[in-house]
C-alpha cells in the first residue's frame, strides 16, 4: 500500500537528510513565490510510452538500445557529445517529478509508510502501524525552490543569479492539495506555459497549512535568456534534494524502530518492500 515512484536513478533511494527542510509558512498572510525543481528525466517518459504501447516490459538490450538512442537525441540538441551529458541534461523540465506513500504519523513517533499489505483496496494483513495508530493517509513529495523577492512579489533576478536568499525544500501534502498544484498547471499549460512559477499564500492558521496556489507565469529560472550555470545549479539542488523525499514519506523509520517507539515486545521484523511505478500519478503533468 506504500509506494514510491521510482523514476531510473540507481540511487534514488538513497536517504540524505542533512541540512534539507520542509517547507512551511509561518504566517497567515505569507507569500512565496515557488517552483517545483524535481523532474522525470526523458528516459523514463519514453520508455513508459513504450511500455505502454506494447502492452509489456522491454528486455535490457531494449532499453539499452532506447537510452543510447535518447542520448544522442539530447546531445544533439545540445551540441555536445555524449560523453559529457550530465544527470541534469537528461531532466524534461515540463514533467515533475513527485513521490508519495500512505502513511501514518503519531506525536512522539514520528512518520512512518503503512506496512500494512493490501490487495486492491482489501487489507490481506494488517500490520502493527495500523493496529496501533489506526489508518493511513496518502502523502505526497517533491522538491521545491523559493524565489527573492523585490517589494511587489517579482523575483529579483540579481539576486538570484547571485544564489542569494534562494532556498530549497521538500514539499510534501495531501492529495487534495496536489489536485491544486494540478489545476494550477493545467491553467498554465492551457497559456501555452510548460515550466511555471506559482505564488503560494497561506490562508489561515499556520498549523493546518492551507494554502492558496496560484500560477505566476513561465518559471523565471527556466527562460532561455537566463545564465545556464544557474539553470544547471538549480536543477542539480532538485536532483540532490529528492533523494531526501523517501525519509519524509516515512520511509526512514523502520519496523523495528516503530515496535520500539511503540514499547512493544514484538520480536518478528518485516523487510521494507521496494518501491513500484505507481501509474496514476506518473502522467499527471505530461498531459
Amino acid at each position: 500500500m506504500s509506494e514510491v515512484i521510482d523514476f531510473g536513478f540507481d540511487d534514488a533511494n538513497v536517504v540524505k537528510t542533512k541540512s534539507v527542510e520542509l517547507f512551511k509558512q509561518s504566517k497567515p498572510g505569507e507569500r512565496h513565490r515557488v517552483s517545483i525543481i524535481s523532474f522525470k528525466t526523458h528516459h523514463d517518459i519514453v520508455l513508459a510510452r513504450k511500455v505502454r504501447e506494447r502492452g509489456a516490459d522491454l528486455s535490457m538490450d531494449e532499453k539499452k538500445e532506447l537510452f543510447e538512442k535518447i542520448d544522442q537525441k539530447i546531445a544533439d540538441e545540445l551540441e555536445k557529445p555524449v560523453s559529457e551529458l550530465t544527470d541534469a541534461d537528461r531532466l524534461d523540465i515540463r514533467s515533475p517529478r513527485f513521490s508519495f506513500s500512505f502513511t501514518h504519523y503519531k506525536d512522539g513517533i514520528g512518520t512512518i509508510k503503512c506496512l500494512s499489505k493490501y490487495e486492491g483496496s482489501t487489507l490481506v494483513e494488517e500490520e502493527i502501524c495500523c493496529k496501533h495508530i489506526g489508518e493511513p493517509s496518502q502523502k505526497i513529495g517533491t522538491v521545491i525552490m523559493t524565489y527573492p523577492v523585490d517589494d511587489r512579489g517579482q523575483v529579483d533576478m540579481e539576486l538570484l543569479m547571485k544564489k542569494k536568499y534562494t532556498k530549497f525544500y521538500v514539499w510534501t501534502f495531501s492529495p487534495k492539495k496536489f489536485k491544486q498544484l494540478e489545476s494550477t498547471y493545467a491553467d498554465a499549460r492551457s497559456d501555452g506555459k510548460t515550466t511555471v512559477d506559482m505564488r503560494v499564500t497561506l490562508d489561515g492558521d499556520p498549523r493546518y497549512q492551507k494554502q492558496i496556489i496560484e500560477s505566476a507565469g513561465t518559471a523565471a529560472w527556466a527562460k532561455k535568456n537566463v545564465d545556464p550555470e544557474i539553470r544547471k545549479w538549480i536543477l542539480e539542488m532538485g536532483l540532490k534534494l529528492h533523494k531526501s523525499v523517501p525519509y519524509n514519506l516515512g520511509y526512514g523509520m523502520k519496523k523495528e524502530e516503530l515496535i520500539e517507539k511503540l514499547g512493544l515486545s514484538v520480536g518478528e521484523s518485516g523487510e521494507e518492500e521496494a518501491p513500484k511505478l505507481v501509474s496514476s500519478y506518473d502522467d499527471m503533468f505530461t498531459k
